[in-house]
């Protein structure tokens, strides 16, 4: 199947914003990766440097080196939540009209580590979902794609009804007094 079919949204459903996120980005990883590597340089270290020679030495060379290092990996991921989530709030706030619908970025970040959905209403009547996917990867080491859409909900009692309603308040406004 083609690569761009499958990432398509539905034809009650808008894509909003689109981001990837590459395998390794994740900053709990990169700490620990980190680590490890301080602690090898610590180790090497110490044998030229007389102030690494304690274990509490190495210790905190190892976390300030893995911290140092890890800092710039998360306030990046900060920055890319706020901004994918100011782009979603700003197409709530356009869509449905009403300010007090959008979301923080802790409930973004809800809404994509859980997979649930956000029932927004449009002036008043529930109408829209906005749910945050994954699209599937081909490949083992490709980067996460990830989509937030609003999706068209229908009503309950179907369309058939608001024709009607429709076509009520169509011909009572052309009707000659």
């Amino acid at each position: 199947m083609d690569n761009a079919v499958q990432n398509k949204p539905g034809k009650s459903a808008v894509t909003v914003v689109r981001w990837a996120k590459k395998p390794g980005q994740n900053p709990a990883v990169r700490f620990v990766l980190l680590s490890v590597v301080g602690l090898i340089l610590g180790l090497l270290l110490m044998t030229f440097l007389p102030v690494l020679r304690s274990f509490g030495a190495v210790t905190s060379f190892t976390v300030l080196f893995a911290a140092l290092f890890t800092a710039p990996a998360v306030s990046g991921r900060r920055r890319l939540l706020q901004g994918l989530t100011k782009r979603v709030n700003d197409t709530i706030v356009e869509v449905t009209g009403t300010p007090g619908d959008q979301l923080s970025v802790k409930q973004f970040r809800q809404l994509i580590n859980n997979g649930d959905s956000l029932a927004l209403p449009v002036s008043g009547v529930p109408g829209l979902s906005l749910q945050v996917e994954r699209a599937p990867a081909l490949e083992k080491n490709a980067p996460e794609k990830w989509s937030a859409i609003l999706a068209v909900i229908p009503p309950e009692n179907g369309t058939a009804s608001f024709d009607r309603l429709v076509a009520a308040a169509v011909a009572e406004g052309s009707s000659p007094d």
